[in-house]
């Protein structure tokens, strides 16, 4: 009996993961603002105007000579 009730919840479990984990957001309207970062992060023409270049520092310990 304990088996079946360990099996009941354990199904009644993936069956809840399933319907929540299959819900997608909704997307908001053009010109609506937006609360998540997946959007503007994922605009690669936005990307491109906001990103700089990354600097590499040359450490002076390990320039000169040796």
């Amino acid at each position: 009996m304990k088996r079946l009730a360990f099996i009941l919840i354990g199904l009644l479990a993936v069956l809840l993961l399933l319907a929540t984990g299959c819900t997608a957001p909704a997307l908001p309207a053009p010109g609506e603002e937006v609360g998540t970062c997946v959007i503007c992060h994922s605009d690669k023409d936005l990307l491109k105007e906001t990103a700089s270049p990354v600097e590499e520092e040359i450490s002076e310990e390990t320039s000169g000579e040796g």
